[in-house]
């Protein structure tokens, strides 16, 4: 039959092969296998040993992570064989204590590593507080995890488990944990048969401990309902696989689309009692769901404890599986029902405690509205006790506002008084109301609920003390004023909470407006700049403001490893392990997900890190030390603007990564056209001379008897010019060389720069032999304080580069003048002039503008000739550019300060 179930057995095994054959493609995450049960005793620790021993008689390298055998003889035996993992031992109040040592067994990474008590809480210190948290690290580690736990160590069924057997289990794993497990094995035996190995001390040892049990947990009508529990939670493992399997073979859906479940939580113990029937209803209709939490002018007023419960219970759903959610609202019905509907929930989960009539009827009740504004929304009301939301009463009518916030109520109270009475023979006591109620308004506005009931109950015993007949008394002889005094009781507390709940709100904007103004400003900035350190910089000076706290912004090298770039920190003196917060920061990087100070990851760290993601690569950590050294975490919307913050700052250094790659690849692209530039210039330059030179030697070496002794010399004259003319090319490559890299020290010394102009002069004359030569030089010029000869250099190019490119009978101009603040000196002549187009271009290395016969621009020696002189003249702080005059020919000018640069 089409809906015949399949076999589990079958369905398990076929779901495992499937699975590792997918993991075997998709990465090397472990497997994970737990024997289940529904209480101490059954035999999971057995039969896991005994699994694991038949996968190393396979042949696998199987290890024993950390395994209870409570004394049980059986158990001791079946370790025989079996490779032990040293423990790790942490002294911790006195008492030695042995755990797993999760560092060795991943250096050792075995194939299988048995791992007992999943739900078991490592010492503190430890990197993670549980054990299951280690083993989802050997799990991305690739190692394959045997491990046990009870059902009542399941997160979902605490709250049921204590019902039955009157025993809150503090150790609890995820549901998700379990439901993700590749293999669930049920280890399970008839209750009478674990009340007879109970009897025997198979289960405990102690006889103390053996009467307890039988008297509490181990009751026959206990055993039975865990016995249930474990059965009907095996069976959803079971028909999830199921779902999977058909999905896998038909397309189908395993996670149903219709039901979508929110829950309402608040700042009490009831709270976790939803969340529970919430992931409950989710996994039994296979749909999503969420906890929602209205933060309106009631959250300010909680106290520290009824704050931190609700981080417990949005921690605790997103633990389960669900998605947490802080909505800002004023009327939670209103805001729950309005996310509900723009969400598509269709059913909401809601608490009802037992609360007297007379309070139902005067305030009603959140699941009251909820049901009446409901629509096509189902809600369900979970019944609580009403010891389960007393921490709210009590935060309800207690106000956290400082002793000094009342004297500005008193102190006003008496003003008005004083004001009025002045006033009292003239003014009916109706009128005296409005001053009052004015001040019960200043004081709402400025210092909140808590002072302004006290002005009303002031103001109400002030106006009957001083302007209600008889005076002086607080006797009351006329129903008018009765009816006044009431009236100005009930609206000083009216007048006061609605004032105080704008003041909640008012603050409450104010902070919003502050996070979304600091992720613009943030964006703005980051936008606008470049520079992994920059970046790094700005984004944490934002977050100190924000975040009040120190921020540590962590940066991978070029190996990959972490370094401190950034260090926000304005309490130096506090004592931290470097080295602990360093392994931190390593973790959240390379697990990619937060650890330390709050989370389930070393939270013994002094902070918290967060890891820079963008495009699913971690860029960076960033570390948020509160100045508060008290605080055990952030609060979570605290923990979602860092996030939000971290996710800006991931993508500016991710498009500053980009940007040094784009700029590497550039200048290798660069460099290898340079290289092919330089290929082509020098082979081709370079052919010439040693073709001179090699013909004229092979005529030497041929013919050298049968030539003529003026021929000899003409040839020999012929490898001399060359040979020089070759050794010219090298060293403009190596002064090039040397320029660029920054190599070349200058020897500055005081020179007259007529005097290099002459010594230049002298050089070249042969070269400008058939050339007019004009001297201009400015009189009284000061001493300069340069490299000579580097600067002679420059005026030899200059001059050889008009020789090469101009023809004879050129007037050459050399000119000196000041323009303060420096020297100009200019070579110019009145031949061909410059290419337009090409004034800068000429200065680049191997440019020669189409033929060294043809433009200015090089030298015959590589194209090396100006892009030496810009060197040079760059190196001295000066300035060198070529432009063409405006009668014809070319000039080139270049500058040198007059005063030597600060500092040398």
């Amino acid at each position: 039959m089409e809906n015949e179930r399949p076999d589990p057995d079958e369905l398990l095994s076929r779901i495992s092969v499937e699975e590792t054959e997918a993991a075997a493609q998709s990465g090397n995450r472990g497997k994970l296998k737990i024997f289940f049960g529904a209480c101490a005793g059954v035999g999971k620790t057995y039969a896991m040993l005994s699994a694991g021993k038949q996968s190393l008689s396979e042949g696998l390298d199987v290890v024993i992570g950390l395994v209870e055998t409570h004394g049980r003889e059986e158990t001791k035996k079946l370790l025989e064989g079996l490779p032990i993992l040293p423990y790790r031992e942490v002294q911790y109040r006195g008492t030695l204590i042995k755990e797993f040592d999760l560092d060795s067994a991943l250096a050792r990474k075995p194939e299988l590593i048995l791992l007992d008590e999943l739900a078991h809480t490592n010492a503190p210190g430890s990197r993670h507080p549980k054990r299951w948290q280690d083993v989802n690290e050997l799990l991305d580690a690739g190692v394959n995890v045997y491990t046990t736990i009870n059902v009542q160590h399941l997160e979902s069924l605490n709250d049921v488990v204590a019902r039955i057997t009157g025993v809150w289990v503090k150790e609890t794993i995820p549901d998700a944990l379990f439901d993700k497990a590749d293999e669930i094995s049920l280890v399970d035996i008839p209750s009478e048969e674990l009340l007879k190995r109970l009897k025997e001390g198979k289960v405990y040892i102690a006889a103390e401990a053996k009467k307890r049990a039988a008297q509490n947990f181990f009751k026959k009508s206990n055993l039975i309902a865990l016995r249930e529990l474990a059965l009907r939670r095996t069976a959803e493992r079971v028909d999830a696989l199921m779902d999977v399997y058909k999905t896998k073979d038909g397309g189908a859906q395993g996670w149903s689309g219709a039901d979508r479940i929110l829950v309402c939580v608040g700042p009490d113990k009831h709270s976790g009692k939803l969340v529970r029937v919430a992931k409950r209803m989710a996994g039994g209709l296979k749909a999503q769901w969420s906890a929602i939490y209205i933060e309106n002018e009631r959250h300010y007023r909680l106290s520290k404890e009824g704050q931190e419960a609700v981080e417990r219970t949005l921690r605790l759903a997103e633990r389960m599986g669900g998605k947490m959610e802080i909505v800002q609202g004023q009327k939670a019905s209103d805001d729950i029902l309005a996310y509900a509907r723009a969400h598509g929930m269709t059913k909401i989960i809601v608490g009802k405690t037992q609360k007297p009539r007379w309070r139902e009827l005067l305030s009603g009740t959140l699941a009251d509205q909820l049901i009446r504004g409901s629509g096509e929304i189902d809600v369900y009301v979970v019944r609580g006790d009403a010891e389960d939301r007393k921490g709210l009463t009590n935060a309800f009518w207690k106000s956290n506002t400082p002793l000094s916030s009342y004297l500005p109520a008193l102190a006003m109270t008496v003003f008005c008084t004083a004001v009025m009475l002045v006033g009292r023979p003239l003014m009916q006591p109706v009128d005296l109301v409005m001053a009052y109620l004015i001040g019960i308004v200043w004081v709402a506005l400025n210092y909140g609920r808590g002072p302004s009931m006290l002005m009303t109950f002031l103001a109400a015993i002030s106006m009957n003390f001083f302007f209600v007949p008889p005076y002086y008394s607080f006797k009351i002889t006329q129903e008018q004023d009765v009816i006044t005094f009431v009236a100005l009781m009930m609206t000083g507390l009216i007048i006061g909470t609605q004032n105080a709940r704008l003041r909640m709100q008012a603050i409450s904007a104010r902070r919003r407006e502050k996070n979304t103004s600091t992720l613009f400003a943030m964006s703005r900035e980051l936008t606008a700049n470049r520079g992994k350190i920059t970046l790094a910089q700005l984004a944490s000076q934002h977050m100190v403001e924000v975040l009040d706290s120190d921020i540590f912004i962590w940066l991978p090298d070029s190996k990959g490893q972490l370094h401190t770039v950034v260090a926000e920190t304005e309490t130096e003196t506090r004592s931290i392990d470097p080295v602990r917060e360093e392994s931190v920061a390593n973790w959240a990087f390379t697990h990619k997900q937060n650890a330390g100070l709050g989370t389930d990851t070393l939270p013994s760290a002094k902070a918290l890190y967060v890891p820079l993601m963008a495009s699913g690569v971690v860029v960076g950590v960033i570390g948020a030390m509160p100045h508060d050294s008290h605080m055990p975490g952030y609060p979570t919307d605290t923990v979602e603007l860092l996030e939000a913050l971290s996710t800006i700052t991931a993508s500016a250094l991710e498009r500053a990564n980009a940007a040094e790659l784009v700029e590497k690849t550039i200048v290798e692209s660069e460099s290898e056209k340079l290289r092919n530039i330089l290929l082509s210039s020098v082979s081709h330059d370079l052919r010439t001379p040693l073709a001179a030179i090699t013909g004229a030697a092979s005529t030497l070496l041929l013919e050298g008897n049968k030539i003529t002794d003026e021929y000899k010399t003409e040839l020999l004259r012929s490898i001399h010019e060359e040979g020089a003319r070759l050794a010219r090319m090298v060293t403009n490559l190596l002064d090039v060389s040397s320029l660029e890299s920054g190599s070349v020290k200058l020897n500055k010394e005081l020179y007259f720069i007529e005097e290099l102009i002459g010594s230049a002069l002298m050089r070249v004359e042969p070269k400008l032999g058939k050339h007019k030569v004009v001297t201009s030089i400015e009189h009284g010029l000061p001493l300069l304080r340069m490299d000579g000869l580097l600067i002679e250099q420059v005026l030899i190019n200059l001059l050889e580069n008009v020789a090469e490119y101009t023809p004879g009978g050129t007037t050459v101009t050399i000119a000196a003048v000041t323009i303060k603040p420096d020297i100009h000196i200019i070579v110019s002549d009145n031949g061909p002039g410059i290419p337009a187009g090409e004034e800068e271009r000429i200065f680049d290395k191997f440019y020669s503008g189409g033929g060294h016969d043809q433009k200015p621009g090089s030298l015959k020696g590589g194209g090396l000739g100006l892009a030496i002189c810009r060197g040079i003249i760059y190196a001295h702080g000066g300035k060198i550019w070529a432009q063409n005059a405006a009668e014809g020919g070319a000039v080139f000018t270049f500058t040198l300060p007059i005063r030597a640069p600060e500092g040398e």
